[in-house]
């Protein structure tokens, strides 16, 4: 598998593995390190998500290097047993009892995730990016600057301005409110959802780190939302975190605000790979979304 990194599924003495060689200057080896730690800390309490394993030397991460002498860094995970609960832009397989089923788990999964994540005594030398206000709209936004996208005229990017300065507004609100705040896996997207009968399990910790909990919840949601049972998991996600953890008013009325942060983000993201290959005929489309949310977001 080709996305962010290079995977490779592996036949190893301990089984099935993923082969992970993450992509050069996205993430220091300290903040790779410390997705691995927090991984195996899940998996040692109970949550099935991918753990790490350790080389000969008894160390989580490898180097290599290509005839061209780039340095990568790799890694080695234990295999997580499902299919991905879907791909974007092409309609869910599953009738809306099934929807609900594996919602109502999403949730709980996520819930106990939370959970765990607040419970857990990080190591000191325990380093991720933050997706709070400056994470999301600052100058060093994680995903990049949608508002000042390349792609955008300048009447577009008056209006990204705009939707920026308000988010900021909502999350001041919101973090005054008390938000819920702490290590999230912020890319619950279909692809990272792996069905497996009636259970789900999380892959790919690689954007996760310090945030909003709502934020797990939008983007759990916001591929679906042209789903004709969008309604239904949308209430068996928030009904399935509940059995596990409380929301206060405040977060629930939220949602709107981080499903446009996660469409804002989108966009900033794609903008940075726009002369990849892959992403030249994308995005177009995804301005046009993202302009779209805008619009909503700030009621014009």
């Amino acid at each position: 598998m080709h996305r962010e990194n290079a995977v490779f599924r592996m036949e190893t003495a301990k089984g099935l593995a993923a082969l992970r060689i993450h992509r050069p200057h996205y993430h220091s080896h300290a903040e790779i390190s410390a997705e691995l730690s927090w991984m195996a800390y899940l998996a040692k309490a109970g949550m099935e998500v991918p753990a790490p394993f350790a080389n000969s030397e008894g160390e989580l991460l490898s180097l290599i290097s290509d005839d061209r002498g780039q340095n990568y860094v790799v890694d080695l995970l234990s295999w997580v047993n499902g299919q991905p609960l879907g791909h974007s832009n092409v309609p869910l397989a599953y009738s809306e009892i099934e929807l609900q089923t594996i919602f109502t788990d999403v949730g709980q999964n996520l819930a106990q995730l939370h959970n765990l994540s607040d419970a857990w005594d990080k190591p000191k030398d325990f380093h991720r990016h933050a997706l709070d206000k400056q994470g999301f709209l600052g100058e060093t936004a994680a995903w990049g600057k949608f508002w000042a996208a390349s792609v955008l005229s300048q009447s577009e990017m008056q209006l990204m301005h705009e939707a920026r300065k308000l988010a900021a507004a909502q999350l001041d609100t919101l973090v005054n409110q008390g938000a819920d705040y702490g290590l999230i896996h912020a890319d619950l997207v279909r692809e990272n959802i792996f069905v497996d009968g009636n259970r789900t399990r999380f892959i790919d910790f690689d954007d996760a780190g310090f945030g909003f909990r709502m934020f797990d919840l939008a983007v759990a949601l916001v591929k679906n939302r042209d789903e004709p049972h969008y309604q239904t998991l949308k209430s068996a996600l928030f009904g399935g975190y509940k059995t596990n953890r409380k929301i206060s008013a405040s977060d629930e009325k939220s949602l709107e605000l981080f499903l446009a942060l996660r469409d804002f983000a989108y966009l900033g993201w794609a903008d940075a790979r726009r002369h990849e290959s892959s992403m030249a005929p994308r995005i177009e489309k995804i301005k046009h979304n993202t302009l779209l949310t805008v619009q909503k977001f700030l009621n014009v």
